[in-house]
């Protein structure tokens, strides 16, 4: 039988909690805020919407998620890039997009907001790839592997689809639907992350 420690537990209701409240508010805010298509705008850009604090929400409770995983992780490169990757999304929470329009005149604010997104996820993407083969390997994660292995790969082709379409919006033909391979993408990293986080983590690192 399974021994979960108090803390632990904490951590693993901590991260899911925070996975789930970001995934809840990113939806929410493509419910309520009309100013712009989710098909072809990046979630970050809704913040300069009329409810743009849902988005804010989602990256602070993304980043907590993010953090909260990492301490359950051993150590090792997974562990670090998780943390990285939660100080990345925390950073950009703190430093909004622009409006969606004009992308050869954005602010010091986008900018920064577009590098710590794009590191974020980039670190984030290469931790679900070492967990996964990591915890593939152990027999107590032998039930879990099927799914975090799908949700790998889904998160891995979505960030391809996501830095292709970014690209083509920028420069080639300015109408490739990025809001909807951004969310395929980040849909696809919080499944692997809740997979994760109610996984059979007996005992968290000091």
């Amino acid at each position: 039988m399974e021994t979960i420690f108090p803390r632990t537990r904490v951590l693993r209701v901590s991260a899911a909690a925070g996975l789930v409240i970001c995934a809840l508010a990113f939806a929410l805010s493509d419910l309520v805020n009309h100013e712009y298509s989710p098909l072809a705008e990046a979630i970050s850009t809704f913040v300069n919407a009329s409810a743009g604090w849902l988005v804010t929400l989602g990256l602070v409770a993304f980043s907590a998620g993010g953090a909260a995983l990492a301490a359950l992780v051993p150590g090792g490169a997974g562990r670090w890039l998780l943390a990285g990757f939660a100080v990345c999304a925390a950073v950009a929470a703190v430093f909004p997009a622009d409006p969606p329009g004009d992308w050869a005149n954005r602010s010091r604010s986008d900018g920064v907001h577009g590098l710590a997104a794009w590191a974020g996820l980039l670190m984030l993407l290469a931790a679900i790839m070492l967990l996964t083969r990591r915890w593939r390997r152990d027999p107590a994660w032998r039930s879990r592997t099927g799914a975090l292995r799908a949700c790998a790969w889904a998160a891995g082709i979505g960030l391809a689809l996501f830095a292709a379409t970014l690209v083509d919006r920028m420069m080639i033909t300015h109408s490739a639907p990025l809001g909807l391979a951004e969310r395929l993408a980040i849909g696809a990293d919080l499944a692997w992350l809740l997979v994760a986080a109610t996984g059979p983590h007996r005992k968290a690192r000091r």
